[in-house]
């Protein structure tokens, strides 16, 4: 069964870096992973979430997802 896993903190507490670096190490176990954002956030690309740090993924939007 899948599971939701909602991460929330204040700014600047890498939470978009953790996120995407539990995609990845879900990715290397062989599981899935799905990172998610609204289109209203075109920061840095439509479907790519980036942390400050450098660190990036490509993600699916909300409106997106059936």
């Amino acid at each position: 069964m899948a599971k939701l896993y909602f991460r929330y903190g204040a700014m600047s507490s890498s939470k978009t870096a953790n996120a995407i670096m539990v995609k990845y190490n879900y990715g290397e176990q062989g599981q899935k992973a799905l990172l998610v954002k609204p289109r209203t956030d075109t920061r840095d690309g439509v479907h790519i979430m980036k942390s400050r740090s450098g660190v990036m993924d490509e993600c699916t939007l909300f409106d997106e997802m059936d």
